[in-house]
């Protein structure tokens, strides 16, 4: 890794012309807390088929590319530690700003996503214009591990973030709404950790049973899911039927991990 001082790189265009028309320094260590700097490494794909980020959480703030491909402006500023927030989010009730919020304390952005697409097998070239001062040493790729999942479905609607709303709820082709669990490739369904019929509360990773609980939810989501790549489980039918806690309001709530 190595720097050129100064704002003339943008002139030259040094982040997707590489090593042309451009006298790079080589030092032995890349220097640190220095401003308006660039810095250029040559590096392999990283391993696998998960989403690669390219974690900035030690740098100031500038912008970042890989083989010519702009990866964004970065600025991991950090957020106040007097802010207020919550250990457990739910959004039911009255609304007030605080009521999710968390990584009080946290850099507001951390990983910035970088497309698998854009990577060669060997010899990418990753350059950065450092505008205020950091520790280049301590870049990285991240690969995001997904260990666990989660989905909801409900007699209304999702009941917890609409995100998960096209993995959460599939029609089974007649009109009925159905669960659908899927982990990653090369990975199956190794153990259910929640899973409620009736009226659970909370959002993945935090969700409570409620005063309404199908006594045998879990066992009957491990005969369907378990060791399975991925599952569907029908809703509102069979053992979820309606007749259960009748006058409320049904939901059925799952999470599970993926070895």
């Amino acid at each position: 890794m190595a720097p050129q001082i100064g704002l003339e790189g943008e002139h030259l265009r040094i982040y997707s012309n590489g090593f042309d028309n451009v006298k790079w320094i080589t030092p032995s260590l890349p220097p640190k807390d220095q401003a308006l700097t660039w810095y250029m490494v040559v590096v392999d794909a990283p391993k696998g088929t998960e989403p690669v980020g390219l974690d900035m959480k030690y740098m100031g703030k500038g912008q970042a590319w890989l083989n010519g491909k702009a990866i964004g402006r970065y600025w991991p500023r950090k957020s106040s530690i007097n802010d207020k927030c919550s250990s457990s989010c739910n959004y039911r009730g009255k609304f007030f700003p605080d009521k999710c919020r968390t990584g009080c304390g946290e850099p507001t952005q951390r990983w910035y996503h970088i497309p698998l697409s854009w990577f060669k097998p060997s010899g990418n070239v990753l350059v950065i214009f450092e505008e205020k001062g950091g520790d280049p040493s301590r870049i990285t790729f991240s690969r995001r591990r997904i260990s666990n999942i989660c989905s909801s479905v409900s007699e209304d609607y999702p009941f917890v973030d609409l995100e998960n709303w096209e993995n959460a709820v599939r029609s089974n082709g007649e009109g009925r709404a159905t669960l659908h669990l899927a982990c990653p490739e090369n990975s199956s369904i190794s153990s259910i950790r929640f899973a409620s019929y009736g009226n659970p509360s909370g959002a993945c990773g935090s969700y409570q049973q409620g005063i309404c609980h199908h006594p045998s939810s879990a066992l009957i989501i491990e005969k369907v899911c378990l060791n399975k790549t991925q599952c569907t489980v029908p809703f509102l039918e069979g053992d979820f039927s309606k007749d259960f806690c009748p006058g409320i309001t049904k939901s059925l709530a799952v999470e599970a991990a993926c070895n």
